[in-house]
């Protein structure tokens, strides 16, 4: 195998906001990049522009050369894809996306962040303190920085990766951590763990693997964290959101909610073990303003606030409500939300109908449906359901389409309204289009 064909990588599914910083990693060491997505987004048009070779649309073997020397794929991606069928009868070795990211942690002193909520957040946190410090880090998040130029990705050069580890199909028990943060555990990711005694075990073994001298911070305030017996041989803090640290940290934040407040107390606590001075840990809590699709402010609709956000499980969504109101106390807030996953909401609709309680207006709108991972839902528990039983204590309807959405909008909000679209699928593109009208 010569060296030009030792640098060449396929990704299957190179447009998920995981897999794409992985690619960006490969471009950085200089690797020839190629890449398949069902869809165009901002990411695969951002990773074309980096200089990654990207082909839109249904997979197709084709869109795998013979002479690329590994394939990596995202946790969405079954066996039976004709790409990861051709990399097979090419003998070509393949690699779920967890899988060669946690070759990456065994080479770096990592940090992992893991948690069902809050990851972004405090990856982003983290890096950024580690950025100040002078610790020069490699940075891989679930979504996009400003300070990194609107990309999930940053290189870095004095072997610290910091990185977000989820949950999902068991993705972060590859990961060999030096440190890690634990930020809480929930009921999510059902349809793959199948009960909560599952989820909790796989936290347990996360847990674990933190590097013996290493630094586990974990969440006094979630009871599930408190109750373990932990075994681990790393350095064991907890944080909380009480005291006069705690104080002082929420009258530095700059981002609502309660929530984001412990995603701050976990980095302080980190940056504590690591002993970062609190004049840096201060000063990245006074400066952040927050990240991608993360209670994004996107604009104005006739004196109406538009935010973005990423909420897509119940704990998200009351979390997000709740830090709009704490920052809009008298405003009417509508809440826009599109369900994410048939079976996630088939499986936590009681959750989901009772998360929407901080909302003035609810409109749901029809479940996006995520390719390779779509079930159907009973119709006692789908999107029109869910509309249906939010209906019986507070004003929420159920629209099929971005018109509807648009036509009561425009007919109903008044000045000084907060309109946040909420979900995980794509969403987004309707905040995007109501800003622009």
């Amino acid at each position: 195998m010569n060296q030009t064909k030792n640098r060449r990588v396929h990704f299957i599914g190179i447009g998920g906001i995981g897999v794409s910083a992985l690619a960006q990693w490969y471009l950085s060491e200089g690797w020839h990049v190629t890449g398949s997505d069902a869809a165009r987004s901002l990411i695969t048009d951002d990773l074309i522009r980096r200089g990654a070779v990207v082909r839109i649309g249904p997979h197709k073997a084709s869109f795998l050369r013979p002479n690329v020397s590994r394939v990596i794929y995202s946790a969405a991606i079954k066996k039976e894809n004709p790409e990861r069928q051709k990399a097979k009868a090419l003998k070509i070795p393949q690699f779920s996306y967890a899988e060669a990211l946690g070759e990456l942690t065994k080479n770096h002193k990592t940090i992992a962040i893991a948690g069902a909520h809050g990851k972004s957040t405090t990856t982003a946190l983290v890096g950024l303190m580690l950025l100040e410090a002078g610790f020069d880090p490699t940075i891989i998040v679930g979504t996009k920085l400003k300070e990194f130029g609107n990309s999930n990705f940053r290189k870095g050069k004095l072997g610290w990766l910091v990185l977000e580890a989820d949950e999902f199909h068991g993705s972060f028990l590859h990961y060999a951590p030096f440190a890690a943060i634990v930020t809480n555990i929930d009921r999510e990711h059902l349809e793959f763990y199948k009960t909560f005694g599952n989820i909790k075990k796989a936290f347990r073994t996360f847990i674990s693997q933190v590097k013996m001298g290493g630094h586990l911070v974990l969440n006094r305030e979630d009871k599930n964290l408190t109750s373990f017996k932990l075994k681990t041989r790393a350095n064991v803090v907890y944080y909380d959101r009480k005291g006069a640290r705690a104080a002082k940290v929420k009258s530095l934040l700059r981002i609502p909610g309660a929530h984001n407040h412990s995603n701050a107390m976990a980095c302080d606590a980190m940056g504590k073990s690591l002993g970062i001075p609190v004049s840096i840990r201060d000063k990245i809590f006074s400066s952040f303003t927050g990240t991608w699709r993360r209670f994004e402010y996107r604009g104005m609709y006739r004196k109406a606030k538009v935010y973005d956000d990423y909420a897509h499980h119940p704990t998200e969504i009351k979390a997000t409500l709740a830090g709009t109101r704490e920052k809009f106390p008298k405003a009417k807030i509508w809440a826009i939300f599109q369900p994410h996953l048939a079976e996630r909401l088939s499986l936590l609709f009681s959750d989901f109908a009772t998360a929407f309680h901080e909302a003035d207006q609810v409109i749901i709108l029809e479940t996006y449906k995520v390719l390779g991972r779509e079930s159907v839902s009973p119709k006692n528990r789908d999107a029109k359901s869910l509309a249906k039983k939010l209906a019986f204590y507070q004003p929420a309807r159920f629209m099929r389409n971005s018109k509807d959405v648009f036509r009561t909008i425009k007919k109903e909000t008044t000045k000084g309204d907060i309109l946040l679209f909420m979900g995980a699928g794509n969403i987004k593109n309707l905040s995007d289009k109501l800003i622009k009208c």
